[in-house]
């Protein structure tokens, strides 16, 4: 997407985490995904284990822990499984 259009200048503006190439960039974000669900299948075999507190300091655990990681995790992931695409010969 961003690699064979140099008609196109304004493009790579939407490049904001300056990924290598659009190849190595769809490769990253499968990969990273695949990574995630093996990761979470123990997750959700186990289950929460449940301590009794109040709704508000449950909400705001489980978005300080899922929300915030849930956004920021995906960003980190995907920019090394790119820089390791981009740096590892044979890859």
């Amino acid at each position: 997407m961003f690699g064979g259009v140099a008609g196109y200048e304004g493009l790579e503006k939407l490049n904001i985490m300056g990924l290598h190439s659009s190849a190595s960039a769809i490769a990253s974000a499968i990969v990273f995904n695949a990574l995630v669900i093996v990761a979470l299948i123990p997750l959700a075999l186990r289950g929460v284990r449940y301590a009794p507190s109040s709704a508000h300091s449950l909400l705001r655990r489980n978005l300080g822990l899922y929300g915030v990681g849930g956004l920021v995790a995906p960003f980190a992931g995907i920019k090394l499984i790119d820089l390791l695409i981009q740096y590892v010969p044979g890859m």
